[in-house]
C-alpha cells in the first residue's frame, strides 16, 4: 500500500472520529429524553496521549502529587503533604467509579476503575451531562429546589423579620420599669411576684440598672415587702436588695435614706428562717461594706449586740459569715489608717469618716474575742480558714482569750502540714499552714511583749 493511501486513511479515520464526536455532542444537546436508547451501542475510548494534552488528575486509592495545573475530579481526599510541601489527592475510602472535572469552560470525566468507558458508563455519563450542571450536585433537581425554597426563607422575608425584631427590642431601663409596674399592681399572683423579683435580680447586678431602679423608686418599694407574710417573698425582696447594693455607692446612700438598715436590723433579729437570715446578712453585708456612714449607723443602732444575738443559735455557717463580715470591716478601718496620711482629698475623708467608728472597741467591750476560739471546732476547711483570718487581725486586742486556743492551733497547724505534704502538687494546704504558724507566732510575740512589760514593772 502506498504511503499516500496510508495518509489518506489516517485522514479519513481522524475525520470519522471527529464527526462521531459531534454527533454525540448535538444528541446530548438537542435530545430531549435522556434515556434515549438510540445510544445503547455507543462506546468510547480514552487514549493516553488524550489524558495528558487535557492535563486531567488520574485519581487511584493510592496518595499521589498533584501536579501544577492539573485539573483535579470532585469529591477526591486532598492533602498537603508537609514533608515535601506538594499537594497529594487519592479516592476516598470505598470510592471508585466516575469522577466529574471542570476546567474553564471545559468539562468531563475519568473512569478511575480503568482507561476506557463501557456502554453503560457512557450512557451514564451523557445522561449526567444533559441532565445537570457538572459544577452543582448531579443529585439536584426541580423538585429538591422547590422544596429548598420551602424550607428556607428568602432574603426579603428575613429581612422583615429582623425588621419587626428591632422594633420589639427593649433597653434595660424599659424592662426595669416595667417590671416594677407590674410589681406595683395590687392583684400580682404569689408566682407572678416572684417571677418579677427573680428578673430584677439579673438586671440589678449591673451598677446603672441598680441607680435607675432606685431613682423609680423601686427601693420604696422593695422595703414594704419586708414586712411580708410569705417568707418567700421575704427571701427573694432581701436577695434583690444585697444585688442592688452591692459596690454601689448611690444606692446605698438610697437604701440609708429609705431606712433600709433599721428594717433589716429588725429581720436579723426576729428572722426564722434560716435561708432569709443568710440573706439578710448579704444585705446587710452589702449595705455597710466601704460605707463608713452606714457602719456608724449600724453601730448606733445596737447592730453588734443584735448580731451577737445570733450566736446563741446553732448554724455555724451563720456565725462564720458574721466573723467575715466583722473581720473585713476591721481590715478597711487599717487601710484607711494605713493610707490616711495620702495627699488624696478622699482617701484623707474617709480615713477621718473610719476614725470615728469605735468598731474594734465595741467589739473587746462584748466579748466577741470568745467566740472565736470555739469556731476553730468546724470541719470544713474554708470555714476555719475565715476564722483563723478574723483571730490574726484581733490577735493583738484579743491575745489573752486566744491564748487558751493554742492547742487546738498547734493540732491544726500539725494537720495542715501532714496534708501539705501529701498533696506535694497544690499550695492550699501549704498556705493555711503557714496562716496558722504566723498567728501562732503572733501570739507568742505578744505574749513576749506582755512579759517583758510585767518584768519591767
Amino acid at each position: 500500500m502506498s504511503l499516500g493511501r496510508v495518509k489518506t486513511m489516517q485522514y479519513f479515520n481522524i475525520l470519522s472520529l471527529i464527526l462521531f464526536c459531534l454527533s454525540c455532542y448535538w444528541l446530548v444537546v438537542h435530545t430531549d429524553n435522556p434515556n434515549d436508547e438510540d445510544l445503547s451501542d455507543a462506546t468510547i475510548e480514552v487514549e493516553e496521549e488524550n489524558l495528558d494534552s487535557k492535563n486531567v488528575f488520574y485519581p487511584t486509592n493510592e496518595w499521589q502529587t498533584i501536579k501544577p495545573g492539573q485539573t483535579i475530579p470532585r469529591g477526591l481526599h486532598i492533602r498537603l503533604n508537609l514533608k515535601t510541601g506538594q499537594k497529594e489527592a487519592k479516592l476516598m475510602e470505598g470510592d471508585d467509579g466516575m469522577k466529574y472535572w471542570k476546567h474553564g469552560n471545559k468539562q468531563g470525566m475519568v473512569n478511575t476503575d480503568r482507561k476506557l468507558f463501557t456502554k453503560e458508563q457512557l450512557k451514564k455519563a451523557l445522561k449526567s451531562f444533559k441532565a445537570t450542571k457538572i459544577d452543582q450536585d448531579p443529585t439536584l433537581s426541580l423538585g429538591k429546589e422547590k422544596q429548598d425554597k420551602q424550607k428556607f426563607r428568602t432574603m426579603d422575608e428575613l429581612k422583615e423579620v429582623l425588621k419587626d425584631m428591632n422594633m420589639d427590642v427593649k433597653t434595660d431601663l424599659q424592662v426595669i420599669r416595667g417590671l416594677l409596674d407590674k410589681y406595683r399592681h395590687m392583684n400580682v399572683k404569689l408566682e407572678d411576684k416572684l417571677s418579677i423579683l427573680e428578673d430584677l435580680e439579673y438586671y440589678l447586678h449591673q451598677i446603672d440598672n441598680a441607680v435607675n431602679f432606685a431613682d423609680m423608686g423601686g427601693m420604696e418599694d422593695l422595703v414594704k415587702d419586708l414586712n411580708a407574710s410569705d417568707s418567700q417573698i421575704r427571701s427573694e425582696v432581701v436577695l434583690v436588695l444585697g444585688t442592688a447594693l452591692q459596690s454601689n455607692p448611690k444606692v446605698q446612700v438610697k437604701a440609708i435614706d429609705s431606712g433600709v438598715i433599721q428594717h433589716l436590723m429588725r429581720m436579723v433579729a426576729v428572722e426564722t428562717s434560716h435561708t432569709v437570715q443568710s440573706r439578710v446578712l448579704y444585705a446587710l453585708s452589702s449595705l455597710v461594706r466601704h460605707f463608713p456612714y452606714a457602719q456608724k449607723r449600724f453601730l448606733e443602732l445596737g447592730g453588734l449586740t443584735t448580731l451577737k444575738n445570733l450566736f446563741q443559735k446553732p448554724s455555724d455557717k451563720l456565725k462564720v459569715k458574721i466573723v467575715t463580715l466583722l473581720n473585713d470591716l476591721l481590715l478597711e478601718q487599717h487601710y484607711a489608717e494605713k493610707h490616711g496620711d495620702v495627699k488624696e482629698k478622699h482617701q484623707k475623708e474617709k480615713y477621718l469618716q473610719y476614725k470615728k467608728i469605735p468598731l474594734l472597741e465595741i467589739l473587746k467591750e462584748q466579748g466577741w474575742c470568745e467566740f472565736l476560739p470555739d469556731l476553730l471546732q468546724i470541719s470544713d476547711l474554708d470555714s476555719r480558714e475565715k476564722v483563723i483570718n478574723a483571730m490574726k487581725t484581733l490577735v493583738t486586742t484579743c491575745r489573752q482569750t486566744f491564748v487558751s486556743a493554742h492547742k487546738s492551733l498547734q493540732e491544726i497547724k500539725s494537720e495542715y502540714e501532714a496534708l501539705s505534704e501529701k498533696d506535694t502538687d497544690d499550695s492550699y494546704y501549704r498556705d493555711l499552714f503557714h496562716s496558722v504558724d504566723r498567728l501562732l507566732k503572733n501570739l507568742n510575740m505578744v505574749g513576749n511583749e506582755h512579759s517583758s512589760n510585767k518584768d519591767e514593772l
